[in-house]
């Protein structure tokens, strides 16, 4: 019986492991299973804003200005029909639905943020790869960054506030 003499270590194979496991750990994070609800409501209603009872948004009637919160609108259809719209966040000095300009507004609240985090991300990888590449853009970038850090954040005078920069 021949007996071969185990490797005392095994060589781990060369390169990037894949890191397996990342998105069970940010699923567990309560804070980005929160996060991840309130876009996604914002979304979907952005979406189906057409659906969600609501009116033209930029449609005026001075007739119904300064309505408050719950008043009924009967509205006259093209077929000779009436419909009651429900004003239920009121109606502001042009006579607009409110609830109708938030619904329809939050279409351009996700393309707003969306567009500023994409061109954010952008200028950022664009800065990272010239200061990676170019060594004196890295020394320049770096005391920018030095500078931007020197100036203390600011502290409101409420007793909530723990910094500890004095409040001017």
């Amino acid at each position: 019986m021949r007996a071969e003499p185990l490797p005392l270590s095994v060589e781990a194979p060369s390169g990037p492991q894949p890191r397996t496991g990342i998105w069970r750990r940010l699923l567990r994070h309560p804070g980005v299973l929160i996060g991840a609800a309130v876009i996604l409501v914002m979304v979907l209603v952005g979406l189906l804003a057409p659906f969600l009872g609501t009116m033209s948004p930029s449609e005026i009637n001075p007739i119904f200005r300064n309505r408050l919160p719950g008043m009924v609108r009967t509205i006259r259809l093209d077929g000779g029909g009436q419909a009651t719209f429900t004003h239920w966040m009121g109606t502001d000095s042009l006579g607009r639905d409110i609830y109708s300009r938030v619904v329809y507004g939050a279409r351009i609240s996700i393309l707003v943020g969306a567009t500023v985090a994409l061109i954010s991300v952008t200028v950022g990888l664009v800065i990272g790869l010239v200061a990676g590449y170019v060594r004196w853009v890295d020394s320049i970038v770096m005391r920018l960054m030095d500078g931007l850090m020197a100036i203390p954040r600011s502290c409101s005078p409420s007793p909530s506030c723990r910094c500890s920069a004095p409040a001017f």
